[in-house]
């Protein structure tokens, strides 16, 4: 855009439009550092601080570490929650995009209840940390995080598990989750909790996850 300045688009848009096709055009790849802000800033002659401007109004396209640079982000994951699978590891899996779960802890929380934490992982990259609670009476055996819970449970006990209810909100990376999604401490994440029903409308599981803001949209069908 230098020497091509747009009349009436303020100038931290137009360094945020470039660096959007320079993204669409694979001049710049998913994890690839950018130039330092006095580098970006003579680039596009502008100052620093609307390259800085420029940066945060593509938060999604471009994440910051501070004291360590800016970096193009990993694309986000579309995830459909109307598509009939009870979990996100199986309707990935669906899709082709290989998932896997790192168990962090499972515990008997209640006389009758046990949870799982785990981290999960699409395409080897970290996407959500979070806990799944079932009843202690279905809780899969030895479950070791090559599928998801539900799956587990649907194959050694025999039921079907079906989303309910889900809701979404915000929050920030503390410092274990920051460690574990390999983000900054305070960083958005999307919070998504729920639970999930059996064939015969018994409540079954109920969940939280905390996934990456910079990886994740969530896509539901509105009926006509």
């Amino acid at each position: 855009m230098t020497g091509r300045k747009q009349s009436g688009v303020a100038l931290y848009r137009q360094v945020a439009q470039d660096l959007i096709g320079r993204v669409d055009r694979s001049e710049l790849a998913p994890g690839e550092r950018l130039e330092p802000e006095g580098r970006l800033a003579e680039r596009y002659g502008v100052n620093r601080l609307t390259v800085r401007r420029a940066l945060e109004e593509r938060a999604g396209i471009v994440r910051t570490e501070h004291g360590v640079g800016s970096f193009v982000a990993e694309p986000a994951v579309r995830h459909r929650i109307d598509d009939g699978e009870a979990s996100l590891s199986e309707s990935m899996a669906r899709r082709g995009i290989s998932v896997r779960h790192h168990v962090l802890a499972v515990a008997q929380v209640e006389p009758a209840s046990v949870e799982f934490r785990f981290v999960r992982y699409l395409e080897d990259e970290p996407w959500s940390i979070g806990e799944v609670q079932v009843p202690a009476a279905l809780a899969p055996a030895g479950w070791d995080g090559s599928n998801s819970v539900f799956a587990a449970m649907s194959a050694e006990h025999a039921i079907t598990i079906k989303r309910a209810e889900t809701a979404f909100g915000a929050a920030l990376a503390g410092p274990e989750e920051a460690g574990w999604l390999e983000v900054p401490v305070g960083s958005a994440l999307l919070e998504v909790r729920g639970f999930n029903t059996d064939q015969e409308g018994r409540v079954v599981a109920s969940f939280a996850h905390r996934i990456r803001g910079d990886r994740a949209e969530y896509v539901v069908r509105l009926p006509q």
